[in-house]
């Protein structure tokens, strides 16, 4: 009877196992589909000169957001803001590509959590949050990328439609933390021409 026993504790737990090996690669599965999808999304909107703001959220010493230009898919320029202050280390930024690149890793990586939010237009993640391991602490990060706008020589360019969105706008100060105030915009793109500034609703301020 004890043998009989100990074999039904034995195979309920490889049973056991089997099924959260099957679950994980179910999710593993799932998340590079998605991955996929949006790759190809964003690929075939053949958008390669842009700018973009990344901030980064972690238990790390403080940094500015960084607003990033990319053309022809190589990042041309960078700085912290609201400062403005530039940053030398170009090739260190990532453009979007070097985003997903961090998404693919830690589905490789088996990540004990991965959330991702890509935009719907042209699939780039906008907010990527990662845990790497359930027993450690203080080793979960996020991205959130904002601000993103198609690119001309360099230049964004925008409509004359008015639409207009009301913002929360940083402005520089010398102690922190800095003051905002609110700002009419005539419309979207307008607004996420403007690195500093959050959107806060629809109509004017």
């Amino acid at each position: 009877m004890q043998r009989i026993i100990i074999l039904f504790i034995s195979l309920y737990l490889f049973s056991a196992c089997d099924m959260e090996s099957k679950k994980t690669n179910d999710n593993t599965s799932t998340a590079y589909k998605i991955l996929t999808e949006n790759k190809k999304r964003w690929k075939d909107a053949q958008t390669k000169n842009y700018s973009f703001v990344v901030e980064k959220s972690c238990f790390c010493p403080y940094e500015e957001n960084i607003q990033i230009s990319v053309d022809n898919e190589k990042v041309i320029e960078s700085k912290y803001i609201p400062s403005n202050i530039p940053i030398n280390t170009n090739a260190k930024q990532k453009n979007i590509d070097g985003y997903f690149d961090i998404i693919e890793e830690a589905i490789n990586e088996k990540a004990y959590q991965l959330t991702v939010e890509y935009d719907p237009l042209y699939g780039y993640p906008k907010v990527i949050s990662i845990d790497y391991d359930e027993q450690m602490t203080d080793e979960e990060i996020s991205y959130y990328l904002t601000h993103f706008t198609p690119t001309i020589d360099g230049r964004i360019v925008c409509t004359q439609e008015y639409a207009p969105v009301c913002a929360s706008v940083k402005i520089q100060c010398i102690t922190q933390p800095c003051e905002t105030v609110e700002e009419t915009f005539s419309n979207t793109c307008v607004l996420n021409a403007n690195p500093n500034a959050t959107y806060l609703r629809d109509g004017e301020c």
